[in-house]
């Protein structure tokens, strides 16, 4: 109501002036507020007290807890003592050995005997 009392009377400068002077009032009631409640520390107890009235104690406080994230992981797997390294790269480069005759022509190979010279999808 105030507001369109304002706006009625063309009087908005009176309406401005009151707003900022409340909340300039506002303002410096909660800076002192902050300013009188001190940070007390109990080193010997191992405690300590914030200004909002909360205590502390050190020993209760632990590290965050890590997070797992799902799914699968971002690095490679890792590989057992016993396998070779290299052992895709190895069995890649062999097939692609064998897919070249002997003229050096690449040709495809058959789906169900996996042999050149003819093509079964």
């Amino acid at each position: 109501k105030a507001l369109s009392y304002s706006l009625e009377d063309n009087d908005q400068n009176d309406l401005d002036e009151l707003i900022l002077t409340y909340i300039a009032k506002k303002e410096e009631i909660r800076n002192t507020q902050t300013q009188q409640i001190p940070v007390k520390e109990y080193q010997a107890s191992g405690q300590i007290k914030l200004s909002d009235g909360r205590v502390y104690d050190y020993d209760d406080i632990e590290d965050p807890v890590a997070h797992k994230g799902k799914g699968r992981p971002p690095y490679k797997r890792l590989k057992a003592f016993n396998e070779e390294t290299n052992m895709a790269s190895s069995s890649s480069s062999k097939a692609q050995h064998d897919n070249v005759d002997n003229d050096g022509e690449t040709r495809r190979r058959c789906g169900l005997c996996h042999k050149t010279g003819h093509y079964a999808p």
